[in-house]
């Protein structure tokens, strides 16, 4: 990113309380917001979202399984329809429970370059006898906004830069690790082979910073990170960041 941008950022920050509202900055190039995102649990285009909310039970048809998730056609009564959800060990003629899921149609997947009618993305799918796993959520799996405000003082961490001073000093930074302790406000979780954090410590929200990880955060959760600070990055497909934080790992 070049500085002057970033500075140019900041000085909107200060001058929005000169201002007779506050000034928002868009966020772009969210992995969200592009049409070349191949996660299952976040495809933008799909003309159906809707969530289910009953208990259903369902008996396994067919399996096809991909590197991180499991596909299962189902027939529930007289309807059948497909399911995707974290892989797990699942078996053909074996009926499951499941209660939340999120409802897509005309879903196409890179994985088997097929589409799918109509299909369920589904966090917790269990054996019939099974106990629910409580902490599940379809929010661990769709990148889920949220709007608690964040307090600078609650991210106060030693050897943890604040985003503001990350943006101002960007060139010191580049291709240097970091360390951030910031709130996850929101995930997109397996994309392009790894999960993309937006994080918010209360020292500058307007910004949306990203951290490309491995780890596995539901939103929400307030971590300390450590990665490598790159400047200018693209790759490929539409997925430009002028600041992002690689290959970022969970400091204890």
């Amino acid at each position: 990113m070049k500085k002057k941008k970033l500075l140019s950022l900041l000085l909107v920050s200060g001058m929005m309380a000169c201002s007779n509202g506050p000034v928002k900055i868009e966020e772009q190039n969210s992995p969200e917001a592009e049409q070349a995102a191949q996660s299952i649990f976040e495809k933008p285009g799909s003309n159906e979202a809707n969530s289910s909310k009953a208990e259903h039970q369902v008996k396994a048809l067919e399996i096809l399984e991909s590197d991180r998730y499991s596909y299962l056609r189902v027939s529930e009564g007289e309807d059948e329809y497909w399911i995707a959800t974290i892989k797990g060990s699942f078996a053909e003629g074996e009926t499951y429970i499941y209660g939340d899921g999120l409802y897509k149609t005309d879903y196409f997947s890179t994985e088997f370059n097929r589409s799918f009618d109509r299909i369920y993305l589904v966090s917790d799918l269990r054996a019939q006898n099974a106990p629910a796993a409580g902490a599940s959520s379809i929010d661990k799996l769709v990148g889920i906004q949220q709007s608690n405000p964040v307090s600078e003082a609650d991210y106060n961490r030693e050897g943890s830069i604040k985003i503001k001073d990350l943006l101002a000093n960007s060139d010191k930074y580049a291709n240097k690790e970091v360390q951030i302790t910031a709130k996850v406000v929101k995930v997109n979780p397996a994309i392009m082979d790894r999960n993309w954090l937006h994080l918010k410590d209360g020292s500058f929200d307007d910004f949306d910073l990203v951290a490309t990880s491995m780890e596995g955060v539901p939103a929400g959760h307030i971590v300390t990170i450590k990665g490598t600070l790159v400047l200018d990055r693209d790759f490929g497909a539409g997925y430009h960041y002028d600041l992002i934080i690689e290959n970022a790992t969970l400091v204890p």
